[in-house]
């Protein structure tokens, strides 16, 4: 059993290792990877998968860490919303009511730790923490301070108000002095006004402790994030695509979605809506299997224009704040796996191209990647071997019948992409070989043609050939009917040159006349060389060949009526070439040739170019 399943698998490497050539190139350009991956999402259920709750407790491994590095270290606490600060934590200062003030109206923190009241009117606190003089002025000036050199100035201590500046706008009267405006007796911090006590930013007053500013504190509006709960995504828009093609490393990929959220926080319901932006860097690698695969490297969302609606808009900015922080930290996790299930359906759409696609009756087309796809700035190249195989049996090996040292044809240049093509198709002279090889083995192209079964035909009678050839209707004077056997015994060539593909195909062609009880004697054998001239037209996902006779050659193999003039018979084995094989082979072709089946690609209506070696199919 063992010994079995090693041959077979050295026979697949084999296989593999042999035909691994390029005979034909797909080249694509973002706008096909767009339509790709916007097509994939517009069929796919892949957006219902984030419409679930969104876990703001303690959330896992993030995204990136999880598929493209290393898990990273944990956290002190298992509740991070983007740092090491406790789920809903906002990081400030020791004085967690700041904003409300932790200070009551008049106190003033200094330097060295200490409170100086300013609402006691000798401000004995500030004088005896400096050593004041009594009698001058509730600041202590430096301008009685001793004289020193220029380079050795003494350094006011805190406190101190520097000479001059005393006298001023901070002495007896003046802006800051006693009875001025931003004094104790003032109209800024005076009890009633508008910094003082019940005034507007006072304790009490409507932006201070208690008023709304106050609502920030402790216990405030900003300490609500860790009450937020039961969010859920309730609606995704389908995104909007876009696609840049990284050189060398793969597609840069931007989805653009609008999503709604509910849920609730400790001063009512809210409703959020979020524009995000999807980000994703995707690597084209190449499995084990030989399949191209797209894979994200890193996953990202950013996230702006968001909108929350809580107790009718109040406070509707910091509460934004709040909230993107939390998305900021949960939101990658539930849309970058949109982005994963996503590509894998487009991967599943470059691994469709190595299913078998029957070639009519007669056998079976595999496009198989022969090399990792090239990622340019303009276009993403996929070469391809394409394999040619009969039914139950083994692969056509084109040129099947020529020498074994007889070179192939390489796959040639493609031309450059035009401005309004999206997808470029090569096929080579190899590939279209391989197809009538194909036909040709299986015995297609050979034909029985007897009297009347072609009507544009003359009689095909020993009279009429006899009129060509006399020494037949010596032979033969009673009118006797013929059968011609046209035999193709080697695999047609194709030839494409600029603007005009050739098939030639050699044949035998076998006069024989039908005698009583069914007894048929040959006349003559007649070599035939014909030129065929190809055209080409896509139907569907087909390749669809049409043959016109050109021209044909004759040579007389051997004859039963000796030596004649192979030459008297050039119109009538014309006219049966022409009105009889031209229509069989056709038929025969008009199975077409499957192409490969790749991210939706129509070629249906493409323009096709014949070069040299080469047939390019854009779209």
């Amino acid at each position: 059993m063992w010994t079995a399943w090693y041959v077979a698998a050295l026979s697949v490497v084999a296989m593999c290792s042999t035909y691994q050539e390029t005979n034909t190139v797909l080249r694509v350009t973002k706008e096909v990877l767009n339509n790709a991956i916007s097509g994939s999402l517009e069929q796919s259920n892949a957006l219902h998968s984030a419409l679930r709750e969104v876990p703001v407790g303690a959330g896992g491994v993030p995204y990136n860490d999880f598929h493209v590095r290393d898990a990273p270290p944990k956290s002190p606490n298992g509740n991070q919303l983007g740092g090491n600060y406790k789920y809903g934590h906002i990081e400030t200062n020791d004085n967690t009511a700041q904003l409300g003030g932790k200070y009551r109206y008049g106190e003033i923190l200094e330097s060295d730790g200490s409170i100086r009241d300013l609402r006691n009117g000798d401000y004995r606190n500030a004088e005896n923490a400096y050593g004041s003089h009594r009698g001058h002025g509730r600041y202590r000036s430096a301008e009685r301070a001793a004289t020193v050199g220029r380079l050795h100035r003494r350094e006011l201590r805190p406190g101190e108000i520097p000479p001059g500046v005393a006298t001023g706008a901070l002495g007896p009267g003046g802006l800051l002095g006693s009875g001025g405006m931003l004094a104790a007796e003032g109209i800024l911090p005076g009890q009633g006004g508008l910094l003082g006590g019940g005034g507007l930013l006072g304790d009490g007053g409507l932006l201070g402790g208690g008023g709304i500013l106050g609502v920030l504190g402790e216990g405030g509006i900003l300490s609500t994030v860790q009450g937020i709960t039961g969010l859920r995504i309730v609606e995704l828009t389908l995104p909007r695509v876009s696609v840049r093609l990284l050189p060398g490393v793969g597609v840069y990929l931007n989805l653009y979605t609008r999503v709604a959220i509910n849920g609730k926080s400790l001063i009512g319901f809210l409703d959020i809506a979020v524009e995000v932006n999807i980000t994703a860097k995707v690597r084209l690698t190449m499995d084990r299997t030989g399949y191209p695969r797209l894979v994200i490297e890193r996953c990202d969302t950013l996230l702006g224009g968001i909108k929350v609606k809580l107790l009718r808009g109040l406070l509707p900015n910091i509460v934004d704040n709040l909230v993107n922080r939390v998305l900021a930290n949960v939101l990658p996790d539930l849309l970058c796996p949109i982005v994963d299930v996503v590509l894998g359906l487009v991967n599943d759409q470059l691994g469709l191209v190595d299913s078998l696609i029957p070639l009519g009756i007669l056998g079976s087309v595999q496009y198989t990647f022969s090399s990792l796809p090239l990622v340019t700035g303009e276009f993403l190249e996929l070469d391809l071997n394409t394999l040619v195989g009969e039914v139950g049996g083994g692969l056509i090996d084109y040129p099947l019948g020529r020498p074994a040292m007889a070179p192939r044809n390489k796959m040639p240049e493609l031309p450059p992409m035009g401005d309004n093509t999206n997808s470029q198709l090569a096929i080579s002279a190899n590939f279209l070989g391989s197809v009538l090889t194909l036909l040709q083995k299986q015995g297609a192209l050979d034909i029985d043609i007897t009297d009347g079964m072609f009507e544009e035909l003359p009689p095909l009678t020993t009279s009429t050939l006899g009129a060509l050839i006399p020494k037949v209707f010596q032979q033969y004077p009673e009118p006797c009917p013929l059968t011609i056997r046209i035999q193709v015994p080697n695999p047609p060539s194709v030839m494409l040159q600029k603007d005009k593909a050739l098939v030639k195909v050699f044949a035998t062609s076998e006069v024989m006349v039908s005698q009583p009880n069914n007894v048929e004697t040959t006349i003559c054998l007649i070599d035939v060389d014909t030129e065929l001239l190809a055209m080409f037209s896509v139907e569907g996902d087909k390749l669809m060949i049409d043959a016109k006779l050109d021209k044909t050659s004759l040579k007389l193999r051997t004859s039963n009526v000796g030596n004649f003039d192979v030459g008297l018979m050039e119109v009538l084995v014309g006219k049966i070439f022409n009105l009889a094989f031209m229509p069989a082979m056709n038929a025969v072709l008009g199975s077409g040739v499957p192409l490969p089946k790749i991210l939706n690609i129509d070629f249906s209506n493409a323009d096709i170019d014949v070069l040299e070696d080469l047939l390019v199919l854009s779209a």
